[in-house]
């Protein structure tokens, strides 16, 4: 089934981006897509403009808010972690196509330029052809590609469930066990992050909205309340610090069920956060509360 046969006449589907590259030529990183090579990006949103009506999250929430029904197979576009690839790659071809969008910014990543703990173990994985890892919950070894990538897919599933596992210690000692020191920062195109000078050229667009996204990419429902204030507090008093914006609009680091709570809800609403999807799968109706939307992951 292609994205543009997700959209329906009474629904909205919001789609969840995190990069687009010029071309992807890994063994093993972005074995996801969690960037989309440029071209698969732009047929992915001729396909949903030839038959469906973009529309901003700031006119979600007005259709919220006011009643005011939105369009026929209606879809937003939303990216998250504030890689630097989104102004110079993904940005002229949404202002091409004249389609808005939502940026969800990791503030400390976009700080120091930060890794992703994902991605430092990626990033240390690819640049080996074969090793034994001693993992927490057990030995594995690879030898191939594939075999990695099985590997990796085992480490994101035990991490993003597991409360006890400090992913980004995970990440710097499997760094290690690789041989490499421990790595925080890449220049690679899928690494690097946007500065606040491009964010604010980000936002200056007006098609375009710049959100929050946490500060550090912790799993919020994992913190402890006072951790929780902190990360939320930071992430908000950079965004308007660095970049003079109040963020309205933010999304949950993860975002699946696991991932977000009503406390972090109403810390978020503290703050004057009115929109915040989640990562889970789904279409959106009338009924859908602003900090439960469903969105397609676009791989």
């Amino acid at each position: 089934m292609t994205y543009a046969a997700k959209l329906a006449d009474d629904g909205l589907c919001i789609f969840l981006f995190h990069g687009v590259v010029e071309r992807s030529p890994y063994q093993v990183r972005n074995y996801t897509r969690k960037h989309l090579e440029k071209n698969a990006f732009a047929r992915v949103l001729r396909s949903l403009q030839a038959r469906g009506v973009p529309v901003s999250l700031e006119l979600v929430i007005q259709h919220h808010q006011t009643g005011t029904p939105l369009p026929p197979r209606a879809f937003a576009i939303t990216f998250d972690d504030g890689f630097e690839n989104n102004l110079t790659v993904a940005a002229p071809v949404l202002d091409d196509f004249g389609i808005p969008a939502t940026f969800y910014m990791t503030t400390d990543f976009i700080e120091r330029n930060r890794m992703s703990w994902t991605d430092r173990i990626e990033w240390a994985i690819e640049q080996v052809s074969a090793a034994t890892l001693r993992l927490p919950w057990g030995t594995r070894a690879f030898k191939t590609a594939a075999e990695a990538r099985a590997v990796l897919d085992e480490i994101r599933g035990h991490a993003k469930q597991d409360r006890s596992i400090d992913p980004n210690v995970l990440a710097t000692d499997i760094q290690r066990q690789l041989g490499f020191p421990e790595t925080w920062s890449s220049d690679d195109p899928l690494d690097r992050k946007l500065d606040w000078r491009q964010v604010k050229q980000l936002a200056a667009d007006p098609l375009f909205t710049v959100g929050g996204h946490s500060h550090s990419h912790a799993i919020l429902s994992f913190l402890a309340p006072e951790a929780l204030d902190r990360e939320i507090d930071e992430s908000c008093r950079l965004l308007d610090e660095k970049a003079g914006l109040a963020p309205r609009h933010y999304s949950y680091p993860e975002g699946l069920a696991h991932c977000y709570s009503d406390l972090v809800i109403a810390r978020l609403k503290a703050k004057g956060v009115v929109c915040c999807p989640t990562a889970e799968p789904g279409l959106n109706d009338h009924r859908t509360d602003l900090f439960r939307l469903l969105r397609i992951n676009v791989d």
